[in-house]
């Protein structure tokens, strides 16, 4: 049984399809507050930016990303104008992880304690792929601590993904979810549930997030693998809604054009001249 789980985990990676890490370049930034916060039973890291006086902007990660992922692209020009906030979710970065408590609901009470702990009654909210994802469970659940919400490559449920990527991410789970049954190691533990996000999560519908009333962007890339009828349907969804698709960009290269494209749009977006 355990060769034939290493030849299926050998053949993911020689085909490309373990989870991969997204390299964005690394910039430090002068860190105006760092530490944790007791969610109950595990310990959330967390980091603030920028300028300690100005409006909040809670920056959320795509999956399995923590509270640098953002330092080489968006981060630098937000914290010219926002308290920026960066926290890495359950199971990244130094958070804690404890088995069994990997979804969304619990990822934004989690936020919820972030921003009780810093004395942040609103903020604005930026969240990229499950950090877009999330960013709607929050808002739906706290949307009277929420000043907008953007969301970039995110969707509302599987059914947004597409179809190849979708099989794709759930082929990675199951290799993880055998190799943690195999090993019984918390490392690989943590790798499945952060994985398992991916299937089956977000469950929202197009009603559910009709109920958004701040002001909401959404960004998507022209190449994006969340499928465009979908992010095309969340932008009709929420009334008023503002929505951007990235030429030639595909789900994390939208970054490729964050000083040409992004940042304008995200500071016309906020109103910042």
């Amino acid at each position: 049984m355990k060769k034939i789980v290493a030849l299926i985990i050998a053949f993911c990676l020689a085909f490309g399809v373990m989870p991969v890490c997204l390299a964005y370049e690394k910039e430090m930034h002068e860190l105006k507050d760092y530490g944790f916060v007791d969610c109950g039973d595990v310990k959330i890291e967390y980091g603030v930016y920028g300028n300690l006086n100005g409006e909040a902007l809670l920056l959320l990660p795509p999956n399995g990303g923590d509270m640098h992922c953002f330092d080489g692209s968006i981060l630098p020009e937000m914290a010219k104008h926002f308290k920026v906030i960066t926290v890495s979710p359950r199971g990244t970065g130094n958070s804690g992880w404890v088995d069994g408590t990997m979804n969304f609901e619990t990822f934004a009470d989690d936020v919820a304690a972030v921003l009780d702990y810093l004395k942040v009654e609103k903020t604005h909210v930026f969240g990229f792929s499950d950090g877009g994802n999330l960013g709607f469970v929050f808002t739906l659940k706290y949307q009277e601590r929420v000043l907008s919400l953007t969301v970039m490559g995110s969707n509302i449920n599987t059914l947004g993904t597409n179809t190849f990527d979708q099989i794709q991410i759930t082929y990675q789970y199951i290799v993880l979810v055998i190799e943690a049954w195999l090993k019984g190691d918390d490392e690989t533990k943590i790798r499945r549930d952060i994985k398992g996000m991916m299937v089956g999560q977000p469950s929202l519908t197009f009603k559910d997030i009709s109920a958004i009333k701040v002001p909401f962007f959404n960004i998507y890339g022209e190449h994006d693998m969340i499928q465009r009828w979908h992010s095309k349907k969340i932008t009709k969804s929420v009334e008023g809604a503002r929505e951007l698709m990235v030429i030639g960009g595909g789900h994390s290269t939208c970054f490729d054009q964050t000083h040409t494209v992004l940042l304008p749009e995200l500071l016309d977006f906020y109103g910042i001249e």
